[in-house]
């Protein structure tokens, strides 16, 4: 396969990687709109965000494990076709119980993707290569984050609440098309594995990630929350605007955006050890959840606040879900392992998801930023340990 068309087949897969997340904040996005049009309650959107989170993370751990034995075309275009359909239907606005099952739809069908994108890479790159080619197609996390606030925004303002749903469902569809049109020929790296697959049971029983569990629960209790409130934070908390919330909003993923892209530097100073970059992530993380707990707290110190904080669980986001994976390249177990850190990941999303739609409701939002300092506390340790065995 000649340089030009890796090129190409690397450029369209972050493009639909990059999509997904469109079809994924435009919840966030739109929860303010949704609550004044009476569609639903904060309570009711943390269930969303519980069920996104749960399904996901179920999805990826199944999906894990089928990326490792279909084409990544099959997995990639299937979970695109699905998201679209589920966001342009839930743009009708179904009673309640429809809008649940279909956004679970959409979660499972974006856990399809992640996996079959690190088979791709893993496919047409030697190792060396795909380490750093991952460093740089995680960012299309915090671009898709970027692209998802702005164009959901611009969307809401102009066209309504309903068409946050609508236009990015179209846009996963459009996708699908050329995602099969540059990948079909790709086939899946277990075929060239070296040494013998690992099954999804014996991965628990590897030392580095059964004492990376707790570590990956915890960063995505952090990671997908702040995403999931940010907007109606600003709202609630600031007494401001949609459009107002969004410019808040809109630094976090894009200091999470300069902090992936500082990855690769990062990982080279740490002596290419990524759970020292997780260790130290914790620690940042405990120490910047701490002004937020202050109500006399700022808008843009709290903006400033939870964009380093972003950024710093996008770090260990990118060691356990990306980098850590690829060491299992030779025994075609790559899928597998991502989604095994996915899965624990979103575990943790869906747990911190429905619990903080209810904290919030009564009690405000201390308390979630004060749980964001024991569990990182907690990461601290446990990393520590890590550290001291390698």
């Amino acid at each position: 396969m000649n340089t030009k068309r890796k090129q190409l087949i690397f450029i369209i897969c972050y493009l639909a990687y990059t999509s997904i997340y469109i079809a994924r904040l435009n919840l966030s996005m739109s929860s303010v709109g949704l609550i004044d049009e009476k569609v639903m309650d904060a309570a009711q959107i943390g269930m969303l965000g519980s069920m996104f989170s749960v399904v996901y993370a179920i999805g990826r751990l199944l999906n894990g494990t089928l990326s490792d034995k279909y084409a990544p075309w099959i997995m990639i275009c299937t979970g695109l076709i699905i998201a679209g359909v589920s966001n342009l239907l839930i743009g009708v606005f179904p009673p309640f119980i429809g809008i649940l099952l279909l956004w679970g739809a959409n979660a499972y069908a974006q856990s399809m993707l992640w996996s079959s994108v690190l088979c791709i890479v893993s496919a047409i790159y030697d190792e060396k290569t795909a380490k750093k080619k991952t460093s740089y197609i995680v960012t299309s996390v915090a671009v898709g984050n970027i692209i998802g606030i702005v164009f959901n925004t611009w969307i809401i303002t102009k066209f309504g609440v309903r068409f946050a749903f609508i236009i990015p469902g179209g846009l996963t569809l459009v996708m699908s098309t050329l995602i099969f049109a540059a990948t079909h020929s790709i086939k899946n790296i277990g075929v060239t594995a070296t040494k013998k697959h690992i099954s999804v049971l014996k991965l628990f029983k590897e030392k580095e990630i059964k004492i990376c569990v707790l570590p990956a629960v915890f960063h995505g209790v952090i990671k997908d929350n702040i995403s999931l409130w940010m907007a109606v934070y600003f709202v609630n908390n600031f007494g401001i605007d949609l459009k107002q919330s969004a410019y808040f909003s809109l630094f976090i993923p894009i200091v999470g955006f300069i902090g992936r892209v500082l990855y690769p530097g990062c990982y080279k100073l740490l002596n290419e050890k990524e759970h020292k970059i997780s260790f130290l992530s914790f620690i940042i993380c405990a120490v910047l959840s701490v002004p937020l707990c202050f109500a006399g707290i700022s808008p843009i110190i709290a903006s400033l606040c939870l964009s380093l904080i972003y950024t710093m669980v996008s770090m260990i986001n990118t060691s356990m879900l990306s980098m850590m994976p690829l060491q299992y390249s030779k025994s075609g177990n790559v899928a597998s392992v991502s989604g095994i850190m996915d899965f624990l990941t979103y575990f943790g999303a869906g747990i911190g998801s429905i619990a903080y739609g209810t904290v919030i409701k009564y009690f405000g939002y201390t308390p979630m930023f004060v749980s964001w300092i024991v569990i990182s506390g907690i990461s601290v340790i446990i990393m520590s340990r890590l550290l001291k065995k390698n």
